[in-house]
């Protein structure tokens, strides 16, 4: 049995040496966060959960590839996000129902009602915005944004430079900016 300190790398070392068990605890701590990114970028949670499976299947196929030392979450997210981008080119999906900000517990849940009211219209008017952006801008940004990966790991991720990743993210929040004006 595992407990919930053990590192990363040392349950990578041991699925390496062959404990296949030790792969549940990496699962139990990254499957939500991993559900949370790909639900926002395919906007189905039956899509979203398969693409979680896929990517923990396709980690656990490729593991003898992973680095120790390296972030396992930025791994698997770059396995995640490929999957996503190629199931959304299969899709061609056109339309996107608005994203829902049910994860995100208000800040303040015992506030003022009026104050709440504002929070919660103003995610869903930035859900119904970023659901609007091209596919590049809006995983971008919840990588930025969402994920608070660096520049450099979205770079990993997405396998592109970092300056691509910086011009990208100033143009998809000048998109969502415009997107948003265009709402009110």
């Amino acid at each position: 049995m595992y407990n919930s300190i053990e590192s990363d790398d040392t349950l990578i070392d041991m699925i390496k040496k062959g404990d296949c068990d030790a792969f549940n605890p990496l699962v139990e701590r990254y499957k939500m966060s991993l559900y949370r990114l790909m639900y926002r970028m395919v906007y189905n949670r039956d899509d979203a959960e398969d693409l979680v499976e896929e990517a923990f299947i396709k980690a656990y196929k490729s593991i003898s590839t992973f680095e120790i030392g390296k972030s396992f979450y930025a791994w698997i997210s770059r396995i995640a996000v490929n999957n996503a981008i190629n199931f959304l080119k299969k899709e061609k999906r056109s339309t996107v129902q608005p994203l829902e900000w049910h994860e995100h517990s208000l800040a303040d849940k015992k506030g003022d009602p009026v104050k709440m009211t504002k929070q919660k219209l103003l995610k869903e008017r930035i859900g119904a915005a970023m659901a609007k952006l091209p596919e590049e801008f809006r995983t971008i940004l919840l990588l930025r944004v969402e994920e608070n990966f660096s520049y450099a790991e979205i770079g990993r991720v997405l396998k592109i430079p970092k300056g691509t990743v910086m011009s990208r993210l100033a143009r998809a929040r000048q998109k969502l900016r415009k997107i948003f004006e265009e709402m009110e």
